[in-house]
């Protein structure tokens, strides 16, 4: 009797996980919905949280210029200019004495203080951060990230960070899609740079090859896709470095391995038995991010330079170490034109083309889960040896 009713219980609690598994994945495959579950846009502490209001994430008042961006398609997005800590105290009089210090648009705020600071030293970087999903530019990890970022900075060579949000995220308008953030990723570099649509400088602005771009989880997709659409497409000159940290290899080869926080099975497995419903369900993925054919295609042009960091640590349980290390196998295959041996090492690897124009490196850390190794000293050390040019 006690076994019966043991058995009825467990043949409807599993019925009912299967039918809630399958509205899930139904669901899924609306493109709304999807969209919602991909980016997570919607989680927004803007409603509590003044981005503008920079002191709470841990800055300086003056420290944080925010500005606002309008893209082509008439997008207004939100971005932070952060100043190093030591130019900030060197310039600190003059950045409180700014009588109109507060959120401007991009075309006002070049002449604050802060961005001045950046546009006119030769000599200055800028790092440039896609971040994750979720939330927005200050939330979680993002503000310890700028600031390990910046502590690389030195008087000889300053450096400062520009984080912005992407379109539907944070104080940014807009829906996020493939086609609109890389959209948002141009005109954020097409500003800070100087180069408008005609290929010509539009006036004052950072040159290329003193710009990194770092992108963190769904932010590693974006900064491939906008650094391929800049390069090739655009055919703009190249950014001193990509640094890709958590990615993987494209959104359709992920679901099958994605975890939520590594507490659930991997989204697909449970369709392993069912072939043709598992192919079909991929094929509703209305945004692709293919970072490894994008990766692929920059490192098969011969004339395109590419200075690429890939970092992932062992215990990421949301996206698996080995999404990334298949992109890597991919670029570098690409890049050297050669089979690829799976014998090689798996946690620290480095390929430099004989004419200087590639250099790629892997490195998988013992540590770091999904998001802290933007905030350890193994990324930055990576940086310093970006931003000295140590090649």
């Amino acid at each position: 009797m006690i076994l019966s009713k043991l058995f009825r219980v467990t043949y409807w609690t599993l019925a009912a996980g299967g039918l809630l598994y399958a509205l899930v994945i139904g669901a899924l495959t609306l493109p709304t919905v999807q969209r919602n579950a991909i980016y997570a846009h919607n989680i927004n502490p803007t409603l509590w949280q003044d981005l503008n209001n920079t002191e709470q994430f841990g800055f300086i008042r003056h420290q944080i210029q925010p500005f606002t961006l309008t893209t082509p398609d008439n997008v207004t997005l939100f971005a932070w200019h952060i100043l190093p800590a030591h130019l900030y105290r060197q310039h600190e009089q003059s950045l409180k004495a700014q009588s109109d210090f507060g959120l401007k648009p991009w075309e006002e705020a070049v002449n604050s203080v802060g961005l001045q600071l950046l546009l006119n030293d030769p000599t200055a970087i800028a790092v440039v951060s896609f971040h994750g999903n979720a939330a927005h530019i200050a939330s979680s990890y993002r503000p310890p990230t700028y600031q390990q970022i910046m502590s690389s900075s030195t008087t000889e060579r300053p450096v400062h960070v520009i984080a912005f949000d992407y379109r539907g995220f944070g104080l940014s308008t807009g829906s996020p899609s493939e086609a609109g953030v890389i959209q948002d990723s141009v005109t954020v570099l097409s500003a800070l740079t100087g180069i408008g649509s005609d290929e010509q400088r539009a006036g004052a602005g950072v040159d290329p090859s003193r710009v990194i771009i770092v992108g963190q989880s769904m932010g590693t997709f974006i900064s491939t896709a906008f650094y391929h659409e800049w390069v090739l497409n655009l055919g703009r000159a190249p950014f001193r470095a990509l640094v890709l940290i958590a990615s993987f290899s494209s959104l359709t080869e992920l679901l099958e391995s994605y975890s939520f926080k590594g507490l659930t099975p991997p989204m697909l497995s449970p369709l392993v038995f069912y072939p043709r419903i598992q192919e079909w369900v991929r094929s509703t993925i209305v945004d692709k991010w293919d970072t490894s054919q994008k990766l692929v295609d920059l490192a098969r042009q011969p004339d395109v330079k590419l200075d690429l960091t890939m970092m992932h640590a062992r215990d990421d349980w949301e996206i698996p170490w080995r999404q990334g290390r298949t992109s890597w196998d991919r670029v570098l295959n690409a890049a050297t034109n050669r089979s690829i041996d799976f014998e090689r090492n798996l946690d620290d690897e480095e390929w430099k083309s004989p004419d200087g124009k590639k250099r790629l490196r892997w490195q998988r850390l013992l540590h770091g889960g999904h998001n802290k190794i933007p905030v350890s000293e193994h990324a930055k050390l990576v940086f310093l040896g970006l931003i000295e040019g140590n090649k």
